[in-house]
């Protein structure tokens, strides 16, 4: 059985999101390599190479961060951002290895109910963008020729650039923060009061 590296134990649920947000905005595998007291990665942006969607990849890398960043540098050349960050403070707990295939025993579970919650929400449609921009503030909506429309805006005071499909839902969440959630899930968990 192959050991991680220390060094791979530093890293925090955090980075390990931040992983996955890098990898879906630019369609790319994001590895993480070890610095000394950070880590460092590539960014690979060739799939979008548009200096609008680079800058809010960009942001959305320094709002993940915050005082944690240390450098981030285009190298225009190989078509990737080149990510330094420092190692989290905070400790966390190691992992607990369970033991597995045990028999599985549903009832051993509690009992829940889902709780009742009123949300506000507005279906991303090309033909309501002075309501999306009402909605969330900011942003603007992309129509192309071929295909979805996009509604791109500031999530999170700002530091976030989010980019909502068309037909999707924004849900507020709480003041400047959004969430975007596909339409089949949407009208799975709610209905119109």
């Amino acid at each position: 059985m192959e050991t991680q590296p220390f060094w791979k134990s530093k890293l925090t649920p955090y980075d390990a999101e931040l992983f996955m947000m890098v990898e879906s905005l630019l369609g790319k595998p994001c590895e993480p390599k070890n610095g000394g007291d950070s880590y460092f990665f590539e960014a690979d942006y060739e799939k979008h190479n548009d200096p609008e969607y680079i800058m809010a990849v960009w942001d959305a890398i320094e709002g993940r961060t915050g005082k944690r960043l240390i450098s981030i540098k285009d190298d225009a050349e190989r078509h990737s951002l080149l990510v330094r960050i420092k190692f989290s403070d905070t400790q966390y707990p190691g992992i607990i290895r369970l033991p597995r295939d045990k028999e599985q025993t549903p009832t051993a579970g509690r009992v829940y109910c889902r709780k009742l919650a009123e949300i506000r929400a507005i279906q991303v449609d090309r033909n309501n963008a002075d309501a999306l921009l009402q909605f969330v503030g900011n942003g603007e909506l992309e129509i192309p020729e071929i295909g979805p429309a996009i509604f791109h805006f500031r999530n999170a005071a700002g530091s976030v650039y989010a980019h909502a499909p068309e037909l999707s839902y924004i849900v507020y969440v709480a003041p400047e923060r959004f969430e975007i959630v596909d339409e089949e899930t949407f009208e799975r968990e709610y209905e119109r009061k």
